[in-house]
């Protein structure tokens, strides 16, 4: 009986091991998670809120906290499923209006959305880094993607940042054209062969 009672103990040991390294991956992703909406708000408190204005039928204007969840949708139908995380939808309800431009078309649907936030290592040197940039399939190929590139790049601009970090896969020839259309510069990733770093700087005012 005794044996018995120690094999199944050993036995359950594999189990448990992965339950365990299980659980500290999460403790892990959560304080990763709380450490950027820590960061980003502190980062964000005097950024200025993006003003509104329109390109063709479009209107263009900051992520308002009722529309978090529109946005949420549209990254769904763009990033193949991927939801927003809790900290990005807390991040976007505290700075939404100011780190997040959003698209509507003449029915007033969102249609397009440009995310940035401040990574660790260059938000003391006053970067801010571009997350991405999505537009829903039936509104690509009307130039949607570089005017609101650039009205996000000239709504930041009004604020004391030195420039917008980024990277873009080589292969991404739309996005690559993209960005060097609305200025930026890229060069090669010396960490991933396959993608450009790109960088903007901005004027600060």
């Amino acid at each position: 009986m005794v044996r018995r009672r120690f094999y199944i103990l050993i036995s359950s040991f594999p189990e448990k091991i992965i339950l365990c390294n299980s659980l500290i991956k999460k403790i892990r992703y959560e304080w990763e998670g709380f450490r950027f909406l820590v960061r980003n708000i502190r980062a964000s408190r005097t950024l200025h809120p993006m003003q509104d204005s329109t390109f063709s039928n479009y209107q263009f204007t900051g992520l308002s906290t009722h529309q978090i969840d529109e946005m949420d949708a549209l990254h769904k139908l763009v990033r193949e499923g991927r939801e927003l995380s809790f900290w990005r939808k807390t991040y976007f309800k505290q700075c939404g209006e100011k780190v997040c431009s959003v698209a509507f078309n003449e029915d007033g649907q969102m249609v397009g959305f440009n995310f940035y936030y401040f990574r660790e290592s260059e938000v003391n040197e006053g970067i801010i880094h571009e997350a991405f940039l999505g537009i829903s399939p039936q509104e690509r190929g009307k130039g949607l993607a570089t005017a609101l590139q650039a009205y996000t790049i000239d709504q930041l601009s009004r604020n004391k940042l030195r420039g917008i970090s980024g990277n873009v896969l080589k292969a991404n020839g739309p996005s690559v054209k993209m960005l060097l259309r609305t200025g930026f510069i890229l060069t090669d990733d010396p960490d991933d062969a396959a993608n450009y770093r790109v960088f903007y700087p901005l004027t600060t005012l």
